[in-house]
């Protein structure tokens, strides 16, 4: 295989050409002749040598037989070909091996199939360069790398095996070494599902919401059935798995959900039973027969249907024959023949007080069973309860109270029924747990299964709950051994994977009378994930526009590097609360909610791609509220509670003409600070990322107050730990810089190469005072992807080809030209991954290609 270009999915294969062997056996030199070849230089392909001339190549002296160029030494030595072998170099002045060393997998290490795994090396030598690095498997080549990062990445399949990396210097010499790993299949686990309902009894002609709770371990849910007595009656295939189920006749049923995974594995729930009843002979509708259609009807005849009460009020219309159009509540014309009375008794009502759905009691202890109910048009006559289907007995009053002592091990099923005057029964059901063990704790995040990076902090979370006294401390454990302990809730541990693998995790909870218990374990693989140099930046709509409904994560093109999730909303008391609210569906639009179950599993799986996702503060017209150390203080605490609930690894800050960011505003004074404090939250990982408008920042060579250079403050206080700054060179004309006569227009190579050299080489204000130069790293340009996208700004790609080879390597510049090339220059930010995708990805795919390409230069 010939030198790396991007990432690679490597798949074994055993191919031998017979025909070629005797070719490659013959033209391998004899070294029994040595040669001193000090002073010699090394073959190059693109250099043209004529007869007489002696190079180097692998150790050995060639002399030229007449002209030639791009043509191998060491293949054309025979007779009557281009090369003579004048012997092997003898040894003075012998050049030293290469150093290399593999960094992934460890040796030993146990992986997971089905993942993409990056094998890593370093390679050195002291006394020259290195030419390639190989990377065999199985001894069979699979990858050649020519430049660094010496990496390949290849996709797991269960088996044992070796790994060699081979690395060759200019002179030829070699040096191998091995690894050893073991690669196991993942059986597909199959989804959970739960069942609930408000109540188990209703009456004929009411609804009954049937909801599931559905979730997969190692993938997702595509779809829940729910299925009466045997039949589905629906299927959902997005959540809330919910369905308003309405019986169509008196009696009792069997209901269960059954959730399908993204693998097709499914489960069912325990099945619930729900008993309809008839319309009740009691109430107001006692003197009333039930509706029959045809029958003969005169003026003011009660008639009950689908548990209401009707009164005749044309007799001809009433004892039709036509139900589409008179029967009462249902035909289209039915108010012109009859007078609703309302509904027919209903029945009773019925709740838990207690436990809560979910508590764990301790085994032999007494727990305390609490109910109230009422009936709305008449009395209760009796309020039973059952434990594990044994009655507990039935109490004709309140307070409706039990005493039971818990004789049941693990999950327990409580039920109250509640019966009227009218007969009519409600049931509500309840289950609890109960435990052998004085403390219940387990780890709640990640769950088990989980793919993390390498080297990237991820944050586990864990509950504990002492049935006898005081939780004192929680102590997370990796691989058996202790790695950080909290004594306070909630009990979240920041660990850091430190190389590719599994992990089991799991924690020991202690309490105040000395009792110690370790929760069940989960296992955790970490990947090694790599960032490229050169990055592609999008922002995602967390609405509807022109271009479309909100993506689903999982359908996102994989071009994107950091995925700018847009936008927080700020809270409309504007106290400092900053809420995220997935898009959940709006009047103007069929777009379907999105799923946060989904949605935060797409990101983690993202994230163990090397995907970063940030949430960004702003928009056209959005804002924050920063004007107190109330403000400060509530915005601080509700973003990292968002960042923690959804997982995103940092923020961006888009704070545009509708922010009221000024100089001298409270948002400059405070917002740099928050972002500190929001950081020391995340255990000093955030990723941070800023895109102001040029006015912004540029301006400020024109003006240095209102809009003017405003954002520049913030960024000078922030410079330690600002990872990109992605201006918009995009809606607002061209750009004032230093270097052309006039702005340099929209769109043009030097409006890009200007914006960034002025960012990355420092300009001065018009304040008299100099913004001082950022890492190239940590600029990137700011451009519309298409048409529709912006007003104005949109650049051709081949301009911003050029802009990008003019930045990255100082060639194809236009006017403007930077000091030094910025090689490690940070990409290309664009509005949006919407409109890209909306567009048929005009923008991410030719311009990602030329990030791809700078990449291996």
């Amino acid at each position: 295989m010939d030198a790396i270009s991007g990432v690679q999915f490597i798949t074994i294969k055993r191919r031998i050409s017979y025909l070629t062997l005797p070719l490659l056996l013959c033209s391998f030199p004899s070294f029994s002749d040595t040669y001193q070849c000090d002073g010699l230089s090394e073959w190059q392909a693109d250099l043209a040598y004529s007869g007489g001339q002696k190079v180097v190549q692998e150790a050995a002296a060639y002399q030229a037989n007449w002209w030639s160029q791009s043509v191998s030494p060491s293949e054309y030595s025979g007779p009557w070909q281009e090369w003579s072998l004048l012997g092997q170099c003898d040894g003075r002045g012998a050049t030293q091996p290469p150093n290399v060393n593999v960094l992934s997998p460890i040796q030993g290490a146990s992986l997971t199939s089905g993942n993409l795994m990056t094998f890593e090396a370093s390679a050195s030598d002291s006394d020259g360069q290195i030419r390639e690095v190989q990377f065999l498997l199985q001894g069979e080549l699979i990858a050649t790398v020519t430049t660094v990062p010496y990496s390949v990445s290849w996709l797991t399949q269960a088996g044992n095996y070796q790994l060699d990396v081979v690395a060759k210097d200019d002179q030829g010499i070699t040096t191998t070494v091995s690894r050893t790993f073991t690669v196991g299949d993942v059986e597909n686990q199959h989804p959970k599902v739960t069942l609930s309902m408000d109540t188990e009894t209703i009456a004929l002609g009411d609804n009954m919401l049937l909801s599931a709770q559905a979730s997969d371990a190692d993938g997702v849910v595509s779809e829940v059935h729910f299925n009466v007595n045997g039949n589905t009656v629906a299927m959902v295939n997005t959540a809330p798995w919910e369905y308003q189920w309405q019986p169509n006749e008196a009696g009792d049923y069997t209901v269960v959900a059954i959730a399908t995974d993204d693998q097709g594995a499914k489960s069912e729930s325990p099945q619930i039973s729900i008993s309809v009843t008839p319309v009740s002979s009691g109430g107001r509708c006692s003197n009333a027969s039930p509706y029959v259609l045809g029958s003969s009807y005169s003026q003011g005849a009660l008639v009950t249907h689908n548990n209401t009460l009707f009164q005749c009020d044309v007799a001809g219309w009433c004892a039709s024959n036509a139900a589409w159009a008179y029967e009462p509540g249902v035909g289209q014309h039915w108010q012109e023949a009859w007078t609703t009375q309302g509904a027919c008794s209903s029945p009773p009502s019925v709740t838990f007080d207690s436990p809560q759905p979910g508590d764990t009691v301790l085994l032999a202890s007494d727990v305390s069973i609490l109910a109230s109910s009422n009936d709305e048009d008449g009395t209760i006559v009796s309020v039973e309860a059952f434990v594990g289907g044994m009655t507990l007995g039935a109490l004709p009053q309140p307070p409706y109270q039990w005493t039971w002592n818990a004789n049941l091990l693990d999950a327990v099923d409580l039920e109250i029924v509640a019966t009227d005057n009218d007969g009519l029964k409600t049931s509500v059901k309840r289950t609890i747990n109960v435990s052998d063990s004085v403390i219940v704790t387990s780890v709640t995040d990640p769950i088990s299964g989980s793919v993390v990076a390498v080297d990237k902090p991820v944050l586990v979370s864990a509950q504990a709950t002492s049935l006898q006294s005081n939780v004192t401390q929680v102590a997370l454990f990796v691989n058996g051994q202790s790695s950080a302990v909290a004594s306070t809730q909630p009990y979240v541990f920041v660990w850091t994977p430190p190389s590719v693998g599994t992990y089991q995790l799991n924690v020991v909870a202690s309490d105040a009378q000395g009792n110690s218990v370790a929760s069940d374990s989960i296992m955790v693989s970490a990947k090694s994930v790599v960032q490229p140099k050169h990055k592609l930046i999008g922002y995602w709509h967390n609405f509807v526009n022109g271009s479309g409904c909100p993506i689903p994560l999982n359908q996102m093109s994989k071009d994107w590097d950091i995925i700018d999730i847009a936008f927080a909303d700020n809270d409309r008391n504007s106290n400092g609360t900053v809420h995220f609210n997935l898009y959940n569906g709006d009047i103007r639009s069929d777009c379907a909610p999105l799923d946060p179950l989904q949605f935060k599993q797409d990101i983690k799986a993202l994230q163990a791609e090397g995907k970063i996702f940030v949430l960004s503060l702003g928009g056209a017209e959005g804002t924050i509220t920063l004007n107190t150390d109330s403000d400060e203080a509530a915005f601080v605490s509700s973003l990292s509670n968002i960042i923690e609930e959804w997982g995103f690894d940092g923020l961006d800050i888009d704070l545009e003409s509708g922010s009221n960011l000024v100089h001298g505003s409270q948002i400059q004074a405070r917002l740099p600070r928050a972002l500190r404090a929001i950081e020391a939250n995340m255990a000093g990982d955030m990723y941070l990322t800023m895109a102001p408008e040029h006015p912004y920042v540029q301006g400020g060579m024109v003006a240095y107050s209102g809009i003017w250079g405003a954002y520049i403050p913030m960024i000078d206080q922030v410079r330690d730990m600002l990872d990109l700054l992605h201006v918009q060179l995009y809606n607002n004309g061209g750009l004032a810089n230093p270097y052309t006569t006039g702005a340099a227009p929209e769109g043009s190579v030097d409006m890009m190469v200007a914006a960034s050299k002025m960012l990355i080489e420092g300009f001065e204000l018009a304040d008299g005072s100099r913004f001082m130069p950022l890492r190239d790293d940590q600029v990137a340009i700011g451009l519309p992807s298409g048409p529709s996208s912006a007003n104005s700004g949109q650049a051709p790609i081949a301009n911003i080809d050029a802009a990008l080879d003019c930045l990255v390597t100082k060639s194809r510049c236009d006017s403007v030209i930077p000091e030094r090339p910025y090689p490690n220059f940070g990409g290309v930010m664009t509005w949006s991954i919407n409109w890209d995708q909306h567009d048929g990805f005009n923008f991410s795919k030719p311009v990602k290609a030329k990030l791809e390409q700078l990449e291996q230069q």
